[in-house]
């Protein structure tokens, strides 16, 4: 019971894991079945419990009954008692070993059985969650969602999100990068993970960051702050609220940001490198709108806000240097 609860697992889930076990087990009798059915109307929370072990079974293959068909398949010729008791004895194996993993790892088959979605350069996607809460995706990013066990969970694997929980004090929302994770205490907030950390920014609510070793921060509307892959967070830093997930528009906002990070941004979006070729070029910096989709309305106004002379060397190579 100890371990059930540190994993995640609540007693009535573990206990419908080894009644969905004991039910799957081709030596299931009267007894057994009539043993669960007094199990189910104790509480209604069984009933709940039980629906959610069929589903994530489900969600994981019916792994069991396969194995169970294959060794049919391969092993017919030893007779039907034979293939019996080693289809029993593959799905009391497996079955043992799920329980094991559910109960020791739940997370980690949450993770296994989430949903994936996945965006290329230039693409946008919207994912509606089962409690009227939703998800966008932005360009070139990748994550995978978990609603089962109770558990609202998600693993942004790269690139940007934006998020709108509806709170539930007894189904904690989070948001997983790397070893920090993102708690919800109701809010729409935005995350962008790439190889210069994780930056979590608030648009509306309250979020909690929490990383290994060091204390929670909590981050309010107009706040932001985030964590490096270390787990080190960051200091808290105000941040325009209105801007924030503005790319959901096709808009993106900088406010005296470098030009080596406005391109950086802008390659998200488009199939191009950037070359810096004047040194103090790196020192510029820029404010204003840009655009998502339209790269050479952004190159446009790059050249004549800085006065840099830009060059597309190739359809993926664009050059930029100091005008003369």
């Amino acid at each position: 019971m100890k371990n059930a609860q540190s994993s995640g697992l609540s007693e009535p889930q573990r206990q419908a894991l080894q009644w969905l076990n004991r039910l799957r087990d081709s030596e299931c009798n009267d007894q057994v079945k009539q043993d669960f059915s007094q199990w189910l109307a104790l509480a209604p929370e069984h009933a709940i419990a039980y629906s959610e072990a069929q589903l994530f079974w489900e969600q994981i293959g019916g792994l069991p009954d396969r194995a169970g068909e294959r060794l049919d398949a391969a092993r017919a010729y030893l007779g039907k008692a034979g293939a019996a008791r080693r289809r029993r004895n593959a799905t009391l194996i497996f079955g043992v070993m799920a329980l094991g993993i559910l109960i020791g790892r739940p997370e980690y088959c949450q993770r296994l059985a989430a949903d994936h979605y996945r965006t290329a350069k230039g693409e946008h996607a919207k994912i509606q969650l089962a409690d009227g809460g939703g998800i966008e995706l932005n360009t070139d990013s990748e994550l995978r969602v978990s609603e089962l066990f109770g558990a609202r969970r998600v693993w942004l694997e790269r690139g940007e999100a934006w998020f709108n929980v509806r709170h539930n004090p007894e189904q904690v929302f989070e948001v997983i990068v790397g070893k920090g994770r993102i708690r919800d205490v109701g809010t729409q907030f935005n995350v962008m993970a790439d190889q210069t950390g994780t930056t979590v920014a608030v648009e509306e609510g309250e979020v909690a960051i929490l990383t290994p070793d060091r204390p929670a921060v909590s981050v309010v509307a107009g706040q932001q702050s985030g964590f490096d892959e270390n787990g080190a967070i960051a200091a808290l830093s105000p941040v325009d609220s209105k801007a924030v997930g503005a790319w959901r528009d096709g808009v993106l906002v900088f406010k005296q940001q470098s030009l080596p990070e406005v391109l950086r941004q802008l390659s998200r979006y488009h199939q191009v490198d950037f070359e810096l070729l004047d040194s103090k070029l790196q020192n510029l910096s820029v404010s204003g709108r840009f655009s998502t989709q339209d790269l050479n309305e952004n190159l446009n106004t790059l050249s004549n806000g800085l006065g840099v002379k830009i060059t597309r060397l190739t359809p993926e190579r664009i050059s930029l240097r100091a005008a003369k």
